[in-house]
């Protein structure tokens, strides 16, 4: 049996898509020599087990798969220990075989215009305090830092970011807390609620939401919401373009400011957008889970809703990163971010592109090499900067 044949029948497994004869088949070869960490690195079971107490790790708990796989009454088999209630987010990794599992040249597209590049001040995670004093957070290393006048303190506890604060007398206290191109970061607010910053992203918001009619935050770039339930206070995520309501759910929002179009993807509960919640003439358009809500520079009233698989937009948490028929010269932006690098693209072929892909821990040249298989183009990388050359003619 070929690899490609296994990688095949592994991915209609991950799918639910398996027959019953492709599950014996895959149940001989797992047992076969050192094919059990093959597999186990193929569908990068970490990721995939991740949400249980249980793990793959222990012999009994991969004995427990095999018999799983290896029962014929089941017409389609689960990965086991992958809660059903899971399965909506199970898309980022259906395909993820190996580093980079498939990147596929789609159709073409006009693209407008070249990246903007977003400058942070320094490249260390940054949280500014409402008396203006930076404290430098390192996501790595657990630990606890303390204002210079004692009021604060910031702890780092396992790559989450907590804060406490001394009650200002009659007033409320800001705090913006600034990711840099290349990193992430969690926050738990004072409720309970919690967000993932992507790179690039800032967001400010209070050190305590006590006393406030609502839970107010503003962000800029992109950014994952778990927000505490408390239908007395309704939370909002403002951004430029757009404001989001809620009530305690599950989302994603991506609201760069170099980007055309700004986004909300609703995974669990309710949210309401709208450009804002001020004075009464506004209108909230209203979304329900595996929805997207999406507005433009050009028409910032207007807000197109849509039908996804919130699994693309959401991959990024878990430091996976997917195209689905993206334009090259977005995909730029994204790769800009998430490398810390800037890059220059004179291939105007390659800017009219779509590409689909998924890439998990690999390096920007690796990304790069899988795109160079299904088009040509030739780069030069010094340091930070990658230029992107037109192909050479024959």
């Amino acid at each position: 049996m070929t690899k490609l044949d296994i990688r095949r029948i592994i991915t209609r497994y991950i799918n639910q898509e398996a027959s019953q004869e492709e599950l014996a088949i895959l149940y001989e070869w797992v047992k076969k020599g050192n094919n059990k960490d093959v597999f186990k690195k193929l569908v990068q079971a970490d990721f995939l087990v991740n949400y249980e107490d249980k793990s793959w790790e222990t012999e009994e708990a991969f004995e427990d798969f095999l018999d799983a796989i290896q029962d014929k009454g089941h017409t389609s088999v689960r990965t086991l220990y992958f809660p059903q209630q899971l399965w909506k987010y199970a898309a980022i990794i259906t395909i993820m075989i190996g580093s980079s599992l498939y990147f596929l040249l789609t159709q073409t597209t006009n693209p407008s215009s070249n990246p903007i590049h977003m400058d942070m001040e320094t490249n260390q995670i940054t949280l500014q305090l409402d008396n203006g004093e930076v404290l430098t957070i390192d996501p790595e290393s657990d630990g606890t830092l303390q204002s210079q006048n004692g009021d604060t303190q910031v702890s780092m506890i396992q790559g989450v970011l907590t804060q406490k604060e001394k009650k200002a007398k009659g007033r409320i206290t800001n705090n913006t807390i600034k990711v840099p191109y290349g990193k992430s970061l969690s926050i738990t607010l004072q409720d309970g609620s919690t967000v993932m910053l992507n790179s690039g992203s800032s967001m400010t918001y209070p050190s305590s939401f006590e006393g406030m009619e609502t839970r107010e935050i503003s962000l800029t770039g992109e950014a994952f919401f778990e927000i505490a339930k408390n239908p007395e206070q309704p939370f909002i995520v403002k951004t430029r373009k757009m404001h989001t309501r809620v009530y305690g759910t599950v989302f994603n929002v991506s609201a760069y400011e170099e980007d055309e179009i700004s986004e909300v993807v609703l995974v669990e509960g309710s949210v309401g957008v709208g450009r804002s919640f001020e004075g009464e003439n506004h209108t909230i358009q209203m979304l329900e889970p595996s929805q997207k809500a999406s507005n433009s520079l050009e028409n910032k009233d207007l807000f197109t809703v849509e039908d996804v698989d919130v699994s693309s937009y959401i991959s990024w948490t878990k430091g996976i990163l997917t195209f689905e028929n993206e334009p090259m010269h977005k995909i730029i932006k994204r790769l800009e971010r998430q490398y810390n690098v800037r890059i220059e693209n004179q291939s105007e072929e390659l800017e009219e592109r779509q590409f689909t892909g998924m890439f998990d821990e690999e390096d920007i040249e690796h990304v790069l090499r899988t795109i160079q298989a299904h088009t040509h183009f030739s780069y030069d990388k010094k340091d930070d900067l990658i230029i992107i050359k037109k192909p050479n003619k024959q």
